[in-house]
């Protein structure tokens, strides 16, 4: 279980039973407490974890500048259409439908292929920071961190 929450780079709090022996990490998402643990420790802790998750999202500014694992990169109008919404939604599944209403909001056509082609640009601009976009057939797009690039 914990490995999974590793590999989905989720945050983790984990539970020492008195007299074993804590963990040694250097992962900022993981902390351990003995047990028994006060109520308000193990608050602070898991807000603490919950911050630093918090801080290895995507970020998009008012001037499309997009800033991730401590680099940004400017995006193009289109770009950032599709960018804004998946980062919003991060790491959850974006229709095509509202990707499309974000570039053309007065079209109810859906330009598919145009949609396409945005997306797939977009997805190049990304890979350099380290994120992906993720085509779902027939759901949409999902925004996540490659871990394989070691980005997060």
């Amino acid at each position: 279980m914990v490995d999974e929450l590793r590999l989905r780079k989720a945050p983790r709090l984990l539970l020492v039973l008195p007299g074993e022996e804590p963990p040694t990490t250097l992962d900022p998402l993981e902390d351990w407490v003995r047990l028994p643990v006060d109520e308000r420790e193990l608050r602070v802790r898991c807000d603490t974890l919950r911050a630093r998750a918090s801080l290895r999202k995507p970020v998009i500014d008012a001037h499309d500048v997009l800033r991730f694992a401590g680099r940004h990169l400017p995006l193009a109008a289109g770009e950032a259409a599709i960018a804004r919404p998946l980062i919003e939604s991060y790491g959850s599944v974006v229709s095509r439908d509202v990707l499309a209403a974000g570039l053309w909001p007065d079209d109810e056509t859906g330009r598919r292929n145009a949609l396409d082609v945005r997306v797939s640009r977009t997805r190049r601009r990304l890979a350099p920071l380290g994120l992906v976009i993720r085509t779902l057939r027939h759901r949409g797009y999902l925004l996540h961190a490659d871990l394989d690039e070691g980005a997060v």
